[in-house]
């Protein structure tokens, strides 16, 4: 068994008291020099580490955030953990992360695990929970943040993009181009991407076109995309757009289009989401809607700093634009367009 080392081995290791070495820790310049030098040593052999607990016990604030994040493998999120960490860092907070897979019940045990640890305020990135989740975190007094999609009952500050009615536009600036057959790809299948396909079921509806919307309850990446690709081709031949729930499918329709020798963008065009940094690597250059996830998490803990050195829990919520990744996977006609709806 493993024995964590102890305050009081430093203490006896230096031959001092437990309280000297406590009060090293919480006031270094009230023990003399030559003992200092002592007990950082003592502290460095035997990596000793204090616990926080009596000082979250004795404090209001923990100085902690708390992260939940649907998925580690999808790159969306790695923008907003690092933005999140760097923000907390420069504020001399910590941060704990958690994990939801997209499923309200983990998130619902995660959420109350953090609350175990007394973090001073909690960043999600959905906006669907249960009911024990939304009660808890009422109850809890922190401020609280979902990022990326708008809620229709914020819990909080709120900050994201209305995709539905993203989607709904890109759509409909394909069809008034010419495409006459645009299709929806969207995997796993959680809130956002329903959103997504929502938007694009009202603008084919409203040009009188076809629902051609696939759909995979897998975990996105290239391979996935590709083969949505592949199999809706064979249903129909003659699609000519495709929106893309994001850029790994993105990514894998262009690969699918590149084998079987379909010219893009002339044949069809390929839109994916969240312009990650992977599309210019396509073949050709993924054209995408670009989200500001980076930029929105910065600004919500910068929110959650302010709420609490004031003490008031306030709600804000903030709708985000977005700007498009230009590539070769729409014409010129469609991606000028597409420019002059995210300027306006």
């Amino acid at each position: 068994m493993i024995v964590r080392p102890k305050l009081q081995d430093i203490a006896r290791q230096v031959g001092v008291t437990r309280m000297t070495v406590s009060r090293y820790f919480n006031d270094p310049d009230s023990v003399a020099p030559k003992t200092r030098e002592k007990i950082q040593k003592a502290i460095e052999d035997t990596g000793f580490i204090p616990t926080r607990v009596p000082t979250i016990m004795s404090s209001s604030l923990s100085h902690t955030l708390g992260l939940v994040i649907p998925s580690f493998s999808n790159g969306v999120f790695s923008e907003v953990i690092d933005a999140v960490d760097e923000s907390c860092r420069k504020a001399g907070y910590g941060l704990l992360l958690m994990h939801s897979s997209y499923d309200p019940k983990i998130e619902e045990d995660q959420v109350a695990s953090l609350l175990s640890y007394q973090v001073d305020s909690i960043i999600l990135c959905d906006t669907v929970h249960t009911e024990l989740t939304k009660k808890r975190l009422e109850k809890s007094g922190i401020p609280v943040a979902e990022l990326l999609s708008l809620a229709d009952d914020p819990l909080g500050i709120n900050m994201g993009m209305d995709y539905e009615q993203i989607f709904y536009q890109v759509t409909k600036v394909l069809i008034e181009c010419g495409r006459k057959h645009p299709a929806y790809f969207g995997v796993r299948m959680d809130p956002r991407t329903l959103i997504r396909r929502n938007g694009y079921l009202h603008a084919v509806k409203e040009a009188g076109l076809p629902d051609l919307s696939f759909s995979s309850s897998n975990r996105s990446n290239f391979a996935l995309g590709r083969d949505m690709m592949l199999n809706a081709l064979k249903e129909h031949p003659d699609l000519d757009a495709v929106l893309c729930t994001n850029d790994d499918v993105g990514v894998g329709a262009l690969i699918a289009c590149q084998a079987l020798n379909i010219k893009v963008p002339e044949q069809l065009a390929v839109i994916g989401c969240n312009g990650l940094k992977f599309c210019d690597a396509a073949m050709p250059k993924l054209c995408s809607i670009k989200t500001p996830r980076y930029e929105l998490a910065q600004e919500a803990v910068a929110e959650i700093l302010k709420q609490l050195e004031s003490g008031k829990r306030l709600k804000k919520i903030k709708k985000a634009s977005c700007s498009l990744l230009t590539g070769g996977s729409a014409s010129d006609v469609e991606q000028k367009k597409l420019n002059a709806l995210f300027s306006a």
